[in-house]
């Protein structure tokens, strides 16, 4: 499934490719970063190639988009991954985001968000896309809430903490082709 190169301020939203894993593995491998999410760290960088290789490049094969690295122009480096990963149902997908923890707290994600739905309403005709974030991480829900999601529900038992071994809980939210401003 095809998708637009996007490009907004100094960034760029591009296909991801195998030769992005050593920026990938830069972050995969930050604690920090990876934290809430299901993967990483990355121990090294033949992970970051094998992950693009499994999870992005196949997923066409499923009829989704490759997914989107998100590049800095400016230093020609990429410096996360926002994509389309799971089809829920006719119309409907689930979304997912890393970045680089250097980039935090700059709008780049919110932005490089809102550039996905626009690709995801516009460019793919999806009817509504979903995604979650574990509870703790109120960074995540701040960009959720900015690009204008509607809060459905507080689940408990869906997200389990592979750190912890306990499943913590994870907010989940909706946005219809309809409500997207």
């Amino acid at each position: 499934m095809k998708q637009p190169v996007i490009y907004f301020k100094n960034y760029m939203l591009r296909d991801i490719e195998v030769s992005d894993a050593k920026d990938m593995f830069e972050y995969g491998s930050d604690m920090d970063v990876v934290k809430f999410l299901s993967w990483g760290p990355y121990v090294d960088e033949s992970e970051a190639v094998a992950s693009i290789k499994k999870f992005f490049l196949s997923r066409p094969d499923r009829g989704l988009p490759v997914g989107y690295a998100i590049i800095d122009l400016e230093k020609n480096k990429m410096i996360g991954t926002i994509d389309i990963h799971t089809k829920v149902s006719d119309g409907v997908y689930e979304i997912g985001y890393a970045l680089n923890k250097h980039y935090w707290g700059k709008g780049i994600m919110t932005e490089a968000l809102r550039k996905l739905l626009e690709v995801s309403f516009w460019y793919h005709s999806f009817d509504k896309i979903v995604i979650g974030h574990a509870v703790d991480n109120v960074a995540s829900e701040q960009v959720i809430k900015k690009n204008g999601f509607i809060f459905e529900k507080t689940d408990y038992e869906r997200a389990y903490n592979r750190f912890t071994g306990q499943t913590d809980p994870s907010k989940w939210y909706y946005l219809t082709k309809e409500n997207f401003k």
